[in-house]
This record gives C-alpha cells, structure tokens and sequence, in this order.
C-alpha cells in the first residue's frame, strides 16, 4: 500500500544483502559535491543503519526495511509477508497503541508509506525534524516486538485481501505491472487466482503471526534508514542508546533468485475501453559488472520510447518504468497497442521497431551524461542542485531516498556500490545499440495485453 501522499513521488522515482559494512567504530560520515553527507555502519545486533543528511530541509525519514518479502511466501500462503508488514506497522507495541491506516494519516501528515517487494518489506514514516527522536524511539520500539491481537489480525487479512485483489484484477496499470514478472516466472493462471485470494494465509492465527515476526524481523534482518536534516543529531549515539540492545535474531536464509523467462499472454479485461499491454524486459543480475551499463541504456531507452511514442494513455504511469532496486530482474516498458489489438506479441513488435529506429538516429553524447547526473543518486552519489533542492520541500520525494538507502543497503556493501557507481560514471557509453540486441530478442522479452471485452 502507497500512502497518497508519496505515491507521485514513488511512481516517477520508483527505483530498489550482502556483507555488512564497516563497524561501528569505523564508520565516518561522507561529505558529498551536494554538501549533503552519508554514513553507514552495523551495530553489534546486526543491525544496518545507513543515513544521509539533507541540510535545511523540512522533514525525517525514516525506514525499517527487513530482508522478507514476496518470494518467500510459501507456495500455498501468498500475501503473507504483506499480512506480517501490516500487522507490524500497526500493530500496538510497548507503551504505543495499535493504530489503523486511516488514523496513519492523522498521526503522520508528512506521508508514510508500507512497500512489500519480492526480496523485502519497507516501512517508512516522515516526521519534522523535532519529532525525529521520538520517531526513532518508535520504531525501535516495534523492532522489539508487537502485541498481536485477534481483532488486529481481522482487521489487517481484509486490508490484505483487498490488496491482493486489487494488484492482481484490480486497476489495470498495477495488473500489468505486477503480473509481468508473475508470467516470467511461469505463475500459472490458476496460482494466480490462488495468489489473488491469499488462500492460507487466511488461516494464520494471532499466535502463528505473532511467532513469525519474532523469527524474522529481527535486527540480523533488517535496515534502519534515516533521510532528511539531521543538523545537531548525535545520529549514532541516539541509533545506539535506542537500538543496541535488542536481540538480533537469526539472519533468515535468502531463497535463490526466481528464474525469469521470456513468454506471452492476452487477457480479455472487463472495464477496458482500450487495449493496455506492457512489455518486461529481463535484466542481467545486479551483481553482473554489465549491470549499471544496462541500467545506464534502459534509462536512455526508455526516454527514447517516451520521445517516440507520445504520452501514454490513462492509466499507465508512462512509457518507461524500472525499479532497479525494488525489483531490478525485469525493465517494463508500455508500448502503444492498436485499437482491436488481441496478439500480446504485436507489442514487442512495436517496441522492436522504436530500437530500429533508434540504431539509425543521432545521438547527443550530452544525452548520457545528463542521464548520468540525474540518476547517480539512486546509486548514492551527489544531488543535481535542482534536485536537492526540491527534497528539502517535498516529503514524498524525501520518503523516496528514505527507501532507496535501505533499499541499497539491502543489496550490497559500499564497497560493491562504489563499484557500480565508477561503472555507471564511467565514460564510453556511446548509444542505445550497445544493448539493441538485447532489447529486440525475443527471448528475453516477457509480453502482456489487457483487451476489452468484445461487444
């Protein structure tokens, strides 16, 4: 769920563990070009802090990211790691009260925001500086455990099922968006159906819930990210004194990656008034060293697609989409389908023909360089001025790099980023062909069509 207030933010920005970083006593803060500064260190728990300071800006967030997510719901219990996120943000917990999404909006008029990926579960919250420690005070306490009760365990499978209805027939732009990778993983129309119901799941008792959360959001499993102004925070002294001392847990064990393959399907959609398609597109493996130039030639592709294509049509959120840390196994592109469209193929036709057609057209070598700048703070580098500015005031965007620190975290140590980053900065890149092929083939190429019902 995507609280209204950062879903803009998240839907133009939306972007997505290994060795721990440095200790405690090691850790130094990074003064960035953008006089911004980041730091990050593990405390003897196991928990990673990662944090970046914005300065002058109005508002803190905060993000517990833990290392459980959709891939590990067993076969016969989907939605479960999105009950076990519900239920923890909710949930009362020591001397806090349990509380709803609705009175979340009360509480937390900056914006907050609930995200369950494949591999992780981010919770985040926004606060004004002044508040930041109690915030923290908050979470901390809720990493410690939630009292999980039969009426809140009611209230959250509703809100659940409601969620997984809605993302997998619901609004045709998440349908698309989420069961793309579901045909790439070979998710039959059955489990689909199965999926959508979160059948199990709906026989886990308080207790069950309750038992799981204890196992597996733990410190030895989790990110703490803290984004926003954090001028006059003794950060680590105040992380320490709040965190330090809970148990750590057992680090879960991370399941392999889900095998992604190319495939096709056309699904007739009450409601539509207009054909809707999507076109995933797999991607080298994060840790691949041909990643962050794959990263860098979706970027540019995709705003060659947006340029050729013209705006995209309601409700699609443009032509271009890739969460390159939520979910960087797939690109997802929304190539325009003819009006009596029924063949899921013709869409990669269509987005064939646009790299054609972009093999053969002049590029401006600045055009990567400013795709470089843009975007290198995803990847923990310096602001653009425009950028850094715009974060001070606007709390959705804030939340965006909240999450996008754990989400980091998450992936990698920063030594692995450093690493990415040299490789995505790195001069040379000359266009778009470097990965035509790539895009173009058929096998790896994971196509979908939403068709109205035939009148």
């Amino acid at each position: 769920m995507i609280h209204s207030r950062t879903r803009n933010a998240l839907g133009a920005l939306a972007l997505l563990a290994l060795a721990p970083s440095a200790t405690l006593a090691d850790a130094r803060p990074d003064t960035l070009a953008d006089s911004t500064w980041t730091d990050r260190w593990t405390l003897k728990n196991g928990l990673e802090v990662t944090a970046r300071h914005i300065p002058q800006g109005n508002a803190v967030a905060v993000t517990a990211a833990y290392r459980v997510g959709r891939d590990h719901d067993p076969p016969d219990q989907s939605g479960l790691a999105s009950l076990l996120a519900e239920v923890l943000l909710t949930a009362p917990a020591g001397d806090i009260p349990e509380r709803s999404r609705e009175e979340m909006s009360e509480l937390r008029p900056r914006g907050w925001n609930l995200q369950v990926n494949a591999r992780s579960s981010l919770m985040s919250e926004l606060v004004p500086p002044a508040r930041f420690p109690g915030l923290l005070r908050q979470v901390a306490t809720r990493m410690r455990g939630v009292i999980v009760t039969d009426s809140l365990m009611a209230r959250s499978l509703r809100l659940v099922i409601r969620d997984l209805g809605e993302r997998y027939f619901g609004s045709p732009e998440l349908t698309l968006m989420n069961q793309v990778r579901d045909l790439a993983a070979g998710v039959s129309d059955e489990t689909l159906m199965r999926r959508a119901g979160g059948r199990g799941t709906q026989q886990m008792t308080a207790h069950e819930v309750a038992d799981r959360l204890r196992r597996l959001y733990v410190p030895a499993n989790a990110v703490l990210s803290v984004a926003g102004n954090l001028e006059g925070v003794d950060l680590h002294q105040l992380v320490s004194s709040l965190f330090e001392d809970i148990p750590g847990g057992t680090p879960l064990h991370q399941p392999p990656p889900v095998p992604l393959r190319a495939g096709a399907r056309t699904i007739t959609r009450p409601g539509l008034d207009q054909p809707l398609g999507i076109v995933g597109v797999l991607a080298p493996a994060l840790d691949d060293s041909l990643h962050p130039n794959f990263y860098l030639n979706a970027l540019f592709i995709g705003r060659f697609c947006e340029q050729r294509w013209g705006k995209a049509p309601p409700p699609l959120p443009g032509r271009f989409r890739y969460p390159v840390l939520a979910d960087p196994t797939i690109v997802q592109i929304f190539p325009p389908a003819r009006p009596n469209e029924t063949d899921a193929d013709q869409l990669g036709v269509v987005l064939q023909d646009a790299i054609e057609a972009l093999a053969v057209a002049v590029i401006d070598p600045k055009v990567f360089e400013e795709l470089r700048v843009n975007n290198v703070w995803i990847l923990g580098g310096p602001m653009t001025p425009p950028f850094r500015a715009h974060i001070r005031e606007h709390s959705g965007t804030l939340n965006t790099l909240a999450s996008t620190l754990a989400l980091r975290a998450l992936w990698g140590s920063d030594e692995f980023w450093t690493r990415y980053r040299e490789r995505f900065l790195a001069p040379g890149v000359s266009g778009g062909d470097i990965w035509a092929d790539h895009f173009q083939a058929p096998d790896q190429l994971v196509r979908l069509l939403l068709t109205p019902v035939k009148r």
